[in-house]
Parts: structure tokens; C-alpha cells; sequence
């Protein structure tokens, strides 16, 4: 048994270096979790993988990426950055402890449940601890000297907790509009955006400027940028708005957001650029800053296009731009942001033993963004899919668990060459605090383990939440809304048209859908033409808003999906084609095909 005023002791010590260490190694402990369940996802595009719900590892792949990872490092960031008074460090323990409990919830919970009560329980508690978090860090900012730092650190705080009003709204909008309504995608949009674009990126060029004010450099920042930032991050969450109400007036508006957000962002990064100049960064730790800063470069310029409104719809309607611009906020600005900084003040180490972690980490940033980016402008330009694409996407992932387990152990190892060897004590306590994070993470692998053999088995009865016959079902008209009424399937499958048909599925749908029974983001294929009347589906694929609008079996699978389709503004003939298609994969894969017609 420990005695409990050891607890404290394992944690902290009198210079705080003892829990930064915990905090950072619990950070990037989340990290590895993360990118292992982002690598089962890509996984699906790859093999079949049974009795697995890929809509559950999203959620708890997205909620320790955002929530573990990326708020643990900028949380921390700001405590050990501006809290001056060591002994005040520790008034932060047990908020930090609990943030550990919540994601640690979230882990065991979301696999199995997706959002249900335990879940959403635990992140409840995540968005109340944020509270007490920021709360305690206005008043250290409020206190301390008004900087440029400072400033924009205050910015990015209130940011992070303008997006948790997205996340009260769900819960009031699900229950009296239902969560097929425009306000539910957009609260869930608003959590993002302010999260992304406001917490996330002016937390690490807060921390970025903190650093050098810290070394005695003065920036120059006048307060109307600041406005004039703070403006555009609001301004720009038009483009959500415009996602669900395509007006004008909203394209309009984001494009104005977003020319003022690239004046912000080149007032604000012209400073960065010209410090980097002085070297207070060397070795990897620059390198990274340069990627971190090369990625809010990629990120503004790719945001600049949005002003014109064909491009705005294709940005949200491709789902490699919407994966890639996402990691190129959360992986590339910051990820390596942070990481810049953590290297820069010695928090964690770029010597040898690490070295390779640092390389393997970047090398499966670039390479997936490009793999993201290629292929989704191919998307867009209507040519197909490159070779292989899934493997190699598949493969350029692994990179990421590899690369954090080459980190977390350099962690380890730099730590305990810097503990003392001469106290008995400390070597007790620094060895239950190992062992301690040891098994967590192995509960935590051994979760993983579980989920990829047995999750949802057991009984022989399939739990994969494929397109099926919705409960509680509306009765609507089985044909669907739109032009199509009438389809003349003839007497057997006409082999040119299905060939014609898979080229289109294989170059716009195959990103969300697969053609076995199980769901990626949007239902498996397979069985579809047994379920669905043939006009039905291509009125789904032609007429695709006025379905989801109101057609009562659209609604419901949107419902259960959460994703809306995107309107690809495919032709009635060409939809023809992936109707015969589906139709072939029926008889291969289900043996029986058009039951829906009989």
C-alpha cells in the first residue's frame, strides 16, 4: 500500500519537472492510442475486418485525438509555460487527474457503445474540467503582462470554450428537431471549427510567441490584429453554414472571412518567420516549427480558395480534402508545433535514441497529406483512383503508431537518466509511477485487442449497423423522390453497363462505402438492391438533398450514419450504371439480387 500523502509525491516534486514529465507522458500515451485506432480504420479499405463498428472507433479515435493529445499538450503547454510559481503548478493536479479519469472513460466506453450515457458522461466531465482549466489560466493571463503572447493565448482559451457550446446545443436540438436536421451538423461543425481554427492554432502560435518573449525577444503586435484575427476565425464558420444552407449571402460572407483571415494570418506569421531567423530553435525542434508553420501556410492558402463558392462545395463534398485538411491542422500545425516547443525547452529529447521517432513521424505526415490531397483532386477532376490507393494509404499510417513507440520510449528513458540515483525513495517512487503508466497503457493496448477479435461477437449475431430496413419505419413511397419511376432492369446483368458502373463507385463512393455489408462512414453495399427498389436507389444517388430532405428511409439511415451524402451531381445514365453494379455485387456476394422488386 502507498500512503496516500505519497500520492502527491509520485506526481509532483518541488520544481514541477516530475509532473510535467506525467503530464507529457500521458499526452503522447493518448497519442499512440489515437493514431493505433486510426490505423484500424484505414484498415477497412483494406480487409474485411468482422464484427467491428467503425462509426464507434471514429468517435473514440476523434475524441482522444482532439481531446487527449491535442488538448493535453496545449493545456499543458500553458500551465508550465506561464505559471511562474512552481509551487502553484500543483493547484492544477487534480484537474489534470481528472482529465486523465475522463479520457480514460472515453477509451473504455466509446468502442462499445458509441455515444450512449457512460460515454457522453465522461466527455461531459472532459468539456467541465476545459472549464476549470481555462478559467484558472484567465486569471494568471490577467495578472501577468499584457503581451502579444499572452494576448493571443487569452484568444485561443476563449476560443476552446466557444466550441463546447456546439456540444450543449446537440443534446436540446437532437430532442425536439432530431439529429437529421440542418442545427444538429452545424453544432457539430461549430465544435470543430472553433476547435480547429481558434484553439488549436492560436494556442500553438501563442506558445510559439511565449517562447521567444521568455528568451527577451519583443514582438510587435498591435491590438486591432488581434481583432481583426479573432474576426476572421468567427467569420469563416460560414462555410459550415453553407454546407447546410447554400445561400449566396453565406458564400459571400465566407469569402470576405476568408481574405481577412489571410491578412490576419500573414501579419501574425511574418512575426514568427522573422524570430525563427534568430536560432532560439535548432535541430529537429526547427525543423519541426517549420513544418508546423508551413502547414498553417498550406492551411490559410487552401482556405483562400474557398471564396469561390464551387470550390467551397468541393472542399466538404470530398472527403480526402475534409481528412486531409484536418490533419493538417491536428497533425501538422499542432502536433509539430508543440512538439517544437516541448524539444526547444527540454521537455522532451531529439537525441539519437529519438531521432528515428522524430523522422517516422514526419515522413507519415507528408506522406499521407500528399496521398489525401492526390487522390481527392482526382476525385475532383474525375479521374479515377491511384493505383493501390487504400494500401499505400494504409501503409504510410502504420508510420504513426511505429514513430510514437520510438517516442514514448525516448521519453522514458530520457526521464529516468535525469532522476536522482542516490535516493532510494525516489527511485521507489519513480518506478511505481512506470509501473503505474505501464499497465494503463497495456489496458489500454489490450482494449484494442479485444475490439479487433471480438467486439460485438460472441453470440454469432452480426452487430454491424449496415443499411437495413430502418425501425419504426415511415411508409413512403418505395421508389424514392425524383424523375426516376420506372426502371427496366431487363433479364440478367449487362456486363459493359456494370463495368461502367464500378468505374464511377470506385472513383466517388467507395470513400465512405464498401462493398461488402458493413459500414464504413455511409452503409455497405452489399444487399442493397434486395432492400431497395431500383428507382429508390437511383433516386438516392441523382436526387440525393431532396431525399435526405424528405424521403423518410433516407432520414433515418442519415440519422443512424451522421454523415450526409454529398451531392455529386451524377447524371440519371451514369447512376443507371451503378445500379447494375450493385446489382452484380449482389449476386456475387449475397447470391440473390432485385428481391426488393418481387
Amino acid at each position: 500500500m502507498i500512503p496516500n500523502n505519497s500520492i502527491s509525491s509520485i506526481l509532483f516534486d518541488s520544481s514541477g519537472t516530475r509532473f510535467r514529465q506525467n503530464w507529457i507522458r500521458w499526452a503522447f500515451g493518448f497519442f499512440f492510442l489515437s493514431v493505433c485506432l486510426g490505423l484500424v480504420m484505414r484498415s477497412f479499405h483494406v480487409v474485411e475486418i468482422p464484427y467491428f463498428e467503425y462509426r464507434n472507433i471514429l468517435h473514440t479515435h476523434s475524441h482522444l485525438a482532439l481531446l487527449g493529445w491535442g488538448y493535453l499538450m496545449l493545456i499543458g503547454g500553458m500551465v508550465f509555460g506561464l505559471v511562474k510559481e512552481k509551487d502553484r503548478v500543483k493547484d492544477y493536479k487534480f484537474l489534470f487527474l481528472g482529465t486523465v479519469i475522463a479520457l480514460l472513460g472515453m477509451l473504455f466506453s466509446f468502442p462499445f457503445q458509441g455515444y450512449g450515457a457512460v460515454s457522453i458522461s465522461f466527455s461531459t466531465l472532459h468539456v467541465l474540467l476545459s472549464y476549470g482549466f481555462a478559467y484558472k489560466l484567465l486569471r494568471v493571463i490577467k495578472s501577468a503582462k499584457k503581451t502579444p503572447a499572452t494576448r493571443l493565448l487569452r484568444l485561443s482559451i476563449w476560443f476552446m470554450v466557444i466550441s463546447t457550446f456546439g456540444l450543449w446545443a446537440l443534446g436540446p436540438i437532437s430532442s425536439t428537431l432530431g439529429r437529421m436536421h440542418e442545427l444538429y451538423f452545424m453544432a457539430i461543425q461549430w465544435f470543430l471549427h472553433f476547435q480547429l481554427n481558434g484553439w488549436f492554432v492560436l494556442g500553438v502560435l501563442g506558445l510559439i510567441l511565449l517562447h521567444y518573449e521568455e528568451k527577451g525577444f519583443k514582438i510587435h503586435w498591435p491590438a486591432y490584429q488581434e481583432w481583426v484575427l479573432a474576426i476572421s476565425v468567427a467569420l469563416t464558420f460560414m462555410l459550415a453554414v453553407t454546407w447546410a444552407v447554400p445561400q449566396p449571402i453565406f458564400f459571400q460572407i465566407n469569402g470576405l472571412a476568408v481574405i481577412i483571415q489571410l491578412v490576419a494570418y500573414f501579419w501574425i506569421l511574418k512575426s514568427v518567420f522573422s524570430l525563427d531567423q534568430t536560432d532560439q530553435f535548432l535541430g529537429f525542434a526547427r525543423l519541426l516549427l517549420l513544418l508546423a508553420l508551413a502547414s498553417l501556410v498550406a492551411k490559410a492558402m487552401l482556405q483562400g480558395l474557398l471564396v469561390f463558392p464551387s470550390i467551397a462545395v468541393i472542399s466538404y463534398s470530398i472527403r480526402m480534402y475534409v481528412i486531409g485538411f484536418l490533419h493538417l491542422v491536428l497533425l501538422g500545425a499542432m502536433t509539430m508545433g508543440v512538439c517544437a516547443l516541448a524539444i526547444a525547452k527540454g521537455w522532451t529529447s531529439a537525441h539519437s535514441g529519438t531521432k528515428l521517432g522524430w523522422i517516422l513521424l514526419i515522413s507519415a505526415f507528408v506522406l499521407t497529406e500528399l496521398l489525401l490531397f492526390v487522390q481527392g483532386t482526382l476525385i475532383w477532376l474525375k479521374m479515377g483512383f491511384l493505383p493501390e490507393y487504400n494500401l499505400w494509404l494504409f501503409l504510410a499510417s502504420c508510420l504513426f503508431p511505429l514513430s510514437i513507440a520510438f517516442l514514448l520510449a525516448g521519453l522514458r528513458s530520457n526521464e529516468f537518466s535525469n532522476q536522482s540515483i542516490s535516493n532510494p525513495k525516489v527511485q521507489l517512487q519513480e518506478r511505481i509511477k512506470r509501473e503505474t503508466m505501464k499497465k494503463t497503457l497495456i489496458m489500454s493496448m489490450s482494449i484494442l485487442g479485444i475490439l479487433l477479435t471480438s467486439c460485438g461477437g460472441g453470440s454469432g449475431e452480426s452487430t454491424s449497423t449496415t443499411e437495413s430496413t430502418p425501425k419504426n419505419e415511415v411508409q413512403a413511397d418505395p421508389k424514392g423522390i425524383g424523375e426516376v419511376t420506372s426502371v427496366d432492369l431487363g433479364s440478367g446483368i449487362d456486363a459493359s453497363l456494370a463495368e461502367t458502373g464500378k468505374a464511377i463507385v470506385d472513383m466517388k463512393c467507395t470513400a465512405c462505402h464498401q462493398l461488402n455489408d458493413k459500414r464504413l462512414v455511409g452503409p455497405g453495399f452489399q444487399g442493397v438492391t434486395n432492400r431497395r427498389k431500383p428507382e429508390w436507389v437511383m433516386n438516392m444517388i441523382t436526387n440525393v438533398d431532396i431525399m435526405l430532405d424528405q424521403d423518410p428511409v433516407a432520414q433515418q439511415l442519415l440519422e443512424e450514419c451522421l454523415t450526409r451524402m454529398p451531392n455529386q451531381n451524377i447524371s440519371v445514365q451514369d447512376a443507371r450504371g451503378i445500379l447494375e453494379f450493385l446489382r452484380k455485387n449482389d449476386e456475387e456476394k449475397a447470391g440473390v439480387r432485385d428481391a426488393a422488386t418481387k
